[in-house]
């Protein structure tokens, strides 16, 4: 497998192969190094802003050993793309993609509830994305984690290498959320921060029947 550090984010955008029509189509997964909640939710936030300086298919995998909502942790897949003529994938192109990441997971994967799967508009507002959302249990441990992230980028790029994925090249980078990878995205953390604080704080406020007091 190869592990790649040397990226190009949004001044000069993802390296790409040279087109034709149709083109060939390269396949970038990237893996988050961190399992930090908030550095996470705001390297996602930075890949759906940054969709206009993509020249290939995206899948991003994050994971986070942070306790939220019902008290479980949780694997993020982003997926982002189009087809070989430059098209916004279908409905049933991107369930294909869907499917591909729960065909992957270990068979002992300890889900707590059903996975989140929901598609969205792109920045831009040119073509889709989909977001797939697993929720764990608490006492999965982050070496699992990083097993299951492994799995599904291994599944992805053996589906391209077998021919059937319809892309001509793919290549798993490891990667960090922080501003020496990603410009900017220090901003998008203090605004993840501030809002996980006013959510929190909301939660507090109804746990003691208090209601929530502006200014």
């Amino acid at each position: 497998m190869f592990l790649s550090r040397s990226l190009q984010f949004c001044k000069t955008g993802f390296r790409g192969l040279s087109t034709s029509h149709p083109k060939s189509i390269s396949l970038q997964v990237l893996v988050s190094q961190s399992n930090d909640l908030v550095a996470n939710v705001a390297l996602e936030e930075w890949m759906k802003r940054c969709s206009t300086h993509r020249t290939n298919n995206l899948l991003l995998l994050l994971s986070s050993n942070t306790i939220v909502h019902n008290n479980y942790k949780s694997i993020h897949a982003f997926f982002s793309g189009e087809d070989e003529r430059g098209k916004t994938l279908s409905t049933d192109q991107l369930a294909q993609q869907a499917n591909l990441v729960f065909s992957a997971l270990p068979k002992d994967t300890a889900l707590v509830e059903l996975p989140m799967v929901r598609v969205a508009a792109e920045e831009n507002g040119k073509g889709n994305n989909l977001l797939i959302s697993l929720p764990l249990d608490s006492h999965v441990d982050d070496d699992v984690l990083k097993t299951t992230l492994q799995c599904i980028a291994n599944s992805f790029v053996q589906k391209c290498r077998g021919g059937d994925g319809g892309y001509s090249l793919s290549r798993i980078s490891l990667v960090r959320p922080d501003g020496g990878w990603f410009p900017g995205i220090q901003e998008i953390q203090r605004d993840v921060q501030l809002s996980l604080k006013e959510i929190e704080a909301i939660k507090l406020d109804k746990a003691h029947g208090k209601p929530k007091t502006k200014g």
